[in-house]
């Protein structure tokens, strides 16, 4: 008895967000493939370039027809899609999404860990040499923030969106909520490390 499982895949590699959303320095990409080969080796079955709900000229996988073929449907998903925000300058050369900018990274770190990668790779937004700055916080920004240190950019300065948090626990965030706490994230003690002073 047991089950057949089948994971269908938006992006071209197993591992989805794991694969480009996070960067080498916080999530081994070789930790990922090690996962993905024992999830293989156990009768799961992967389908890459599969997005779900798009018309099926652009590789998309209709739910309908994933509703007959399968007894059970699990949706698992992380979002790739950015908050924009509407304000000027939003269109200027040089804006880019966090995913955008990470997923491209990683793309290209991969393409060449495999010898793939041919002198005119151009799919690839780089820090190198500029004035950056990310605008939000949390584990995406500081990935951002670390990523632009490892391009070697010129400078880096952080906005992020929510005032910042107190040092210790407040009333109202008690244990054993997550601590709504102040903390220094690696990309952030990098830039210190690096520059003089917390982005």
């Amino acid at each position: 008895m047991g089950h057949k499982v089948t994971v269908y895949e938006r992006a071209d590699r197993v591992g989805g967000l794991l694969m480009y959303g996070i960067p080498n320095m916080k999530l081994s990409k070789k930790t990922v493939d090690r996962r993905v080969d024992l999830l293989r080796e156990e009768g799961i079955e992967f389908v890459v370039n599969a997005d779900i709900g798009a018309s099926s000229s652009d590789g998309g996988v209709d739910i309908d027809e994933l509703r007959e073929s399968y007894d059970a449907l699990a949706l698992c998903v992380g979002s790739t899609t950015p908050r924009d925000l509407e304000i000027p300058g939003r269109d200027l050369n040089g804006v880019h999404f966090a995913m955008e900018f990470l997923t491209k990274n990683q793309k290209r770190l991969l393409v060449s860990r495999e010898g793939n990668l041919e002198s005119n790779y151009a799919d690839v937004i780089s820090a190198a040499g500029k004035d950056v700055v990310v605008i939000g916080g949390g584990d995406t920004g500081t990935d951002c923030i670390g990523t632009s240190m490892r391009h070697r950019c010129k400078s880096i300065v952080n906005f992020e969106m929510l005032p910042k948090p107190p040092s210790s626990r407040s009333e109202n965030n008690p244990w054993p909520e997550w601590p709504r706490t102040y903390g220094v994230d690696y990309g952030h003690a990098e830039v210190q490390a690096v520059f003089g002073e917390d982005p």
